[in-house]
């Protein structure tokens, strides 16, 4: 019994020596969860902030790092809306890759 013991506790140290490495770099379910919960929150609160502005931006979150893509109009715009994201519980970095596309059209720009 205690050889089939040693042989048992050997094989399992021996699998977890190659299987723990190669699945440490998955990501947990919680880790995926969490990422959910953190676009779900930027996400409300760009809409809750200014609904008409920031309704053309896309939230991707991976690892905590917050990805803002779209257009928006101004750009106090794409600065409020980095501003919402960096304030959101779980957030560790954003990246702010919104695009100022102005609605005004180019006859009506100053000379």
């Amino acid at each position: 019994m205690r050889r089939l013991v040693c042989a048992f506790v050997t094989m399992v140290i021996a699998v977890a020596t190659v299987v723990c490495p190669a699945g440490a770099a998955d990501r947990s379910v919680g880790e995926k969860m969490d990422d959910a919960k953190i676009t779900t929150a930027v996400k409300t609160k760009l809409a809750a902030d200014r609904v008409k502005n920031l309704v053309d931006v896309s939230v991707e979150t991976n690892d905590g790092t917050v990805r803002l893509t779209g257009k928006v109009p101004t750009v106090e715009d794409k600065f409020e809306a980095e501003r919402v994201a960096r304030k959101t519980t779980g957030v560790r970095e954003v990246r702010n890759e919104l695009r100022v596309e102005s609605s005004a059209s180019p006859s009506a720009s100053p000379k």
